[in-house]
């Protein structure tokens, strides 16, 4: 198993939880995430480093992996940061806003980067709560600690979701 529910052992504890809108600074990246996402979190490591930045680390996740080609998938590795955080003139960060809203949320502990079981196990979970619907935004994850080494991660994830119809 890759992944562990952080709750007792009682089944998987998720909620609906309200976010205000975040913004951030980071890196926009394409392709098959098992690269890019080590890549700009590399790419980000290194410019956080250099600028003493701090904030909360996350990677935004656009694209089904069951519909959309790897190659054709997209991420951005980024730090949060206060809306007036502007880059340096010169500097190769982006800035952006995750959206707002109603989320899907779980606290996991994933094991030997296995991300993609824990996300499936989260999406099969929201599939038996009939009064909730995946929206259009994105979803993410909030790195609670870094597994970079290790390959064991504390995770906060975030399905975007609405009322359903």
């Amino acid at each position: 198993m890759g992944f562990l529910l952080l709750n007792g052992g009682k089944g998987m504890k998720a909620s609906i939880v309200e976010r205000n809108p975040q913004s951030w600074l980071g890196y926009h990246l394409q392709g098959p995430w098992q690269e890019t996402v080590p890549r700009g979190f590399n790419q980000l490591k290194s410019w956080v480093e250099q600028h003493g930045v701090e904030g909360e680390w996350l990677a935004i996740y656009y694209g089904n992996p069951e519909v959309i080609p790897p190659e054709e998938l997209r991420v951005e590795t980024v730090i949060t940061a206060p809306t007036d955080a502007v880059p340096s003139y010169g500097d190769d960060i982006e800035q952006g806003l995750l959206p707002g809203g109603q989320y899907f949320h779980a606290r996991m502990e994933v094991m030997n980067n296995d991300f993609f079981t824990a996300w499936h196990s989260l999406f099969d979970h929201l599939k038996t709560k009939t009064d909730w619907q995946v929206d259009n935004r994105p979803c993410f994850e909030h790195y609670l600690s870094d597994g970079s080494d290790s390959g064991d991660w504390l995770v906060d994830m975030y399905i975007p979701v609405r009322a359903a119809d």
